[in-house]
């Protein structure tokens, strides 16, 4: 019996024809294919955690605790506790959804499943493979910021229509971390070093860059430390998007989407040219 694992690659060739070389976007586009169709055989059970968690901490916190804040007449950038909380919660699972797979996943196909082996055996090169996984990675931050962006507009605490470009920055926030992540997974000995990443550089990451509070509450101006970590982009693009220029932190806000794309763009490549150098070893 095959394991899911196994399932080929799509074919490039035409039916009847010749077997010709396929082209950079194809072989890209069949390391995507053949993580899409692996990923759909047991589809409910690798979305539920990436979708429950942040809605959990955002009952929990956002609302729960949003709760009692609310009796004191308390605003966070002039919204109620919750809402403000929202485009932090978005951004935590584009985060969370990227590095997972770029980290944990990456490991297990490069060390025990011996996926990129045989992956190379094919017209696939180096390049190709980890053009491919980007892609992907950045797929799921575009679906699950988008299923937790309804989620959320159900709860009401979504007020811009502009929030229709949340898969978008779903995507490139994925884009970003997926190559930081592919940095971290290009050096690391065995799957247990990846806890020192997600404790000692994401979780902190997360909470001081506006997810849980503005950051301009921060003591000895470590706001401006804020300002410099990548998440705060990432979270002040989607307070634009969901709840309008009026709310963002900084009056330079309409830079921080700019500067997102950028970060996905130079860390992913360099994620990318990391996983090569991995591989090739």
């Amino acid at each position: 019996m095959n394991n899911a694992d196994d399932l080929p690659m799509p074919s490039v060739a035409g039916s009847g024809s010749a077997p010709r070389t396929p082209t950079r976007v194809q072989r890209i586009f069949s390391v995507w294919y053949r993580h899409f169709r692996v990923y759909n055989t047991s589809l409910i059970a690798n979305a539920t955690p990436a979708i429950l968690e942040p809605l959990f901490f955002q009952l929990a916190v956002g609302f729960g605790v949003g709760r009692y804040l609310s009796q004191t007449g308390q605003k966070f950038n002039g919204l109620e506790y919750a809402t403000f909380m929202a485009p932090g919660i978005l951004g935590m699972t584009a985060l969370y959804t990227a590095a997972f797979e770029a980290t944990h996943a990456t490991f297990v196909r490069m060390r025990y499943q011996k996926t990129y082996s045989a992956m190379l055996a094919t017209p696939l090169t180096r390049s190709d493979i980890f053009w491919g996984e980007l892609l992907w990675c950045s797929t799921k931050g575009f679906l699950y910021s988008t299923l937790v962006g309804l989620i959320l507009l159900a709860f009401g605490t979504i007020l811009s229509a502009a929030a229709v470009l949340v898969p978008i920055a779903g995507f490139f926030t994925s884009m970003a971390f997926a190559g930081i992540s592919f940095l971290v997974t290009s050096r690391v000995k065995n799957i247990n070093q990846f806890q020192y990443f997600f404790t000692a550089f994401l979780t902190p990451l997360i909470y001081i860059s506006g997810l849980m509070f503005p950051v301009q509450e921060l003591p000895f101006g470590l706001a401006w430390v804020a300002y410099l970590l990548p998440m705060f982009h990432v979270i002040e693009t989607f307070r634009l998007i969901v709840s309008g220029p009026a709310h963002a932190s900084v009056e330079w806000a309409y830079f921080c989407p700019l500067i997102l794309v950028v970060m996905a763009i130079v860390f992913g490549a360099l994620g990318v040219k990391a996983m090569e150098k991995r591989v090739g070893v």
